[in-house]
């Protein structure tokens, strides 16, 4: 049987500060790492630093709406479990939130433990979650390979790279916006063109002799644009 992962982290994403607070130390108090969000945008900043299991997502939010906050999660980090907590009870409002990544879908106000079960229960999913296609472990700075045949050890600006094209539209961005993209995560002046060909050129000679018959190409020069990535990509914060 799967243990549930002791230290589980959670993210609760939830504009009342006073429901908020009272969550924390409710989750806290069951001996979860907890972090407090108010809004999509401070989640996407706390899910590139932290790595979290399972989001408590409220649907009324200022910016981004819990759909459109669930439905990014569900893409770009497809192994964090998501718990929506709303006062809005409306059938239209749970199958929607369904049909946008959550896996449960909890009424306010929800008793303390219940809203505990279900996470257990998404705890229990997330270790058994085993995705398709290659995975990009970014604490540990890794890549492996489908069934675990190959795993890639990579520098920062590799994993970064990678998780960057993963997250965008189409995987696809244009050469300056990936040179911003890094030259901020990496707190260094604005990487050039001629850097950033260099470092896709070693990526590809790294991940080339792990592709199996089936896969030929890994990052795409996009005549005149950028890049697109091609390998099948999982992110997981492990």
């Amino acid at each position: 049987m799967n243990r549930i992962p002791i230290q589980m982290r959670l993210a609760i994403v939830e504009d009342d500060a006073i429901l908020r607070e009272e969550l924390s130390q409710f989750l806290q108090s069951h001996q979860f790492i907890v972090h407090e969000t108010n809004n999509g945008l401070a989640l996407h900043d706390l899910l590139l630093a932290e790595p979290i299991d399972v989001i408590i997502l409220d649907l009324n939010l200022p910016g981004q709406s819990g759909f459109e906050i669930a439905q990014f999660v569900r893409a770009s980090y497809p192994q964090i479990g998501i718990a929506m907590l709303s006062a809005r009870t409306a059938l239209v409002d749970r199958i929607k939130s369904y049909e946008h990544g959550a896996d449960i879908y909890l009424p306010k106000p929800t008793p303390p433990q219940e809203l505990l079960a279900a996470i257990n229960s998404l705890a229990r999913r997330i270790t058994e979650f085993k995705p398709d296609g290659w995975i990009l472990q970014t604490q540990s700075g890794q890549l492996i390979s489908p069934n675990d045949k190959n795993t890639i050890q990579l520098i920062a600006v590799e994993m970064l790279l990678l998780k960057a094209l993963a997250q965008a539209p189409n995987h696809s961005l244009e050469s300056e916006s990936i040179c911003e993209i890094l030259s901020e995560q990496l707190a260094m002046e604005t990487m050039t063109k001629r850097s950033l060909e260099n470092i896709i050129s070693r990526l590809r000679k790294k991940i080339q002799p792990a592709l199996d018959g089936s896969e030929r190409r890994i990052i795409h020069s996009v005549w005149g644009t950028g890049y697109q990535l091609y390998l099948p990509l999982s992110i997981t914060n492990s």
